[in-house]
């Protein structure tokens, strides 16, 4: 399968949550939602909440506040976006992703238990015939279908983008031709709705996942959801554990890989409004000496961090500039087997980050 041609539906599909991605990452009843969306999600090791309505409609606008210039660009890029595909990336709501941690396949294969679940104010069915139509002007590919469970399940392979050439001595003058240029591999990935405005996508396995997640079998542990729904305001958000078979395989050659191998839980989520934004992260270790092991060492990183854009011939950038106010609002702490690692900064601080968008 081509990986480009994947991520290319992807992001028709899901178009919001790619551009919330690139950048980043309204009330009780947007919480709830978010939360209901991650309880959605199938078994995972990690999940990802993305309030795309909160995202479009604040923190873009605030974060890209001093940057009208980015923000017509923004502007600009879901209007072509609708007029190429005929989806309105703001009918989507909130997306949910969830996927395992295990690292033991090779490369290629190592994106086969992700599936991502969107949400919103569309009708699964006709979003999915105009994701598939618009996708066919760029691609051709097989499409088969496939029952289970009562659900409809696309099975997408044997990719081919098509690619415009001048035309022969055969065709007029100035005329262009599609060609079919075919990619190696014959993986499938699948998508299928969920309910009438739900969508998965991902793997075959990851999206039949889905689907017993929604009768009830086999869903996303409730602690991972409770972890990552603690800041309903958040525009991001996120918890996972740590396999122990993963955390086997971590090298104890250095202190770093060390830290790494002690980490069992995570969990946390970014937020931005008006002039405050806030980001979080917490990990768990298996003892409290763990956890106060690698809050010295990061400690350390920052004050060592801090001394070295102080210093650096670039410090007067806008990037340096940004990176140093970013640093003064990052506090690192321990409780227990918990490391807290929480940064209160004003938006505009991005600016520098963002204007290439």
């Amino acid at each position: 399968m081509s990986r480009r041609f994947y991520f290319s539906f992807l992001t028709l599909a899901l178009a919001v949550a790619g551009t919330v991605a690139l950048v980043v990452g309204n009330s009780a009843g947007r919480a709830a939602s978010n939360s209901s969306a991650l309880s959605a999600l199938p078994a995972s090791d990690f999940i990802i909440s993305v309030d795309v309505q909160r995202a479009l409609n604040e923190t873009l606008p605030s974060l890209l506040s001093a940057d009208p210039a980015t923000i017509s660009k923004l502007n600009a890029h879901l209007e072509e976006f609708q007029q190429k595909t005929g989806i309105n990336p703001r009918v989507f709501e909130t997306v949910a992703i969830g996927g395992s941690l295990d690292q033991s396949g090779p490369p290629s294969r190592r994106d086969q238990n992700v599936v991502v679940i969107a949400r919103g104010s569309f009708k699964s069915d006709e979003l999915l015939n105009t994701a598939f139509a618009a996708a066919g002007k760029e691609h051709q590919f097989d499409r088969e279908e496939q029952q289970y469970e009562g659900k409809t399940i696309y099975l997408i392979s044997n990719v081919r983008r098509l690619k415009k050439e001048a035309a022969t001595e055969n065709a007029h003058a100035g005329q262009e031709v599609a060609i079919a240029v075919t990619r190696p591999g014959s993986d499938k990935f699948a998508v299928a709705a969920l309910d009438s405005n739900s969508i998965a996508v991902g793997s075959p396995e990851s999206v039949r996942a889905a689907i017993d997640a929604s009768l009830g079998r086999n869903r996303v542990d409730d602690e991972l959801v409770r972890l990552a729904s603690q800041s309903p305001n958040a525009v991001v958000s996120f918890s996972g554990h740590v396999p122990q078979g993963v955390a086997e395989k971590q090298s104890r050659d250095n202190q770093i890989a060390r830290y790494f191998a002690s980490i069992r839980q995570f969990y946390g989520s970014f937020s931005a409004s008006g002039d405050q934004a806030e980001s979080f992260v917490a990990v768990r270790t298996e003892n409290a000496e763990q956890a106060n092991d690698i809050n010295q060492a990061l400690n350390s990183l920052k004050s060592l961090a801090a001394i070295g854009f102080a210093q650096s011939m670039h410090a007067t950038s806008p990037q340096a500039n940004s990176i140093a106010d970013l640093l003064k609002g990052v506090t690192v702490t321990s409780q227990g087997n918990e490391v807290q690692i929480s940064a209160k900064f004003q938006p505009s601080s991005l600016a520098p980050f963002l204007h290439r968008f």
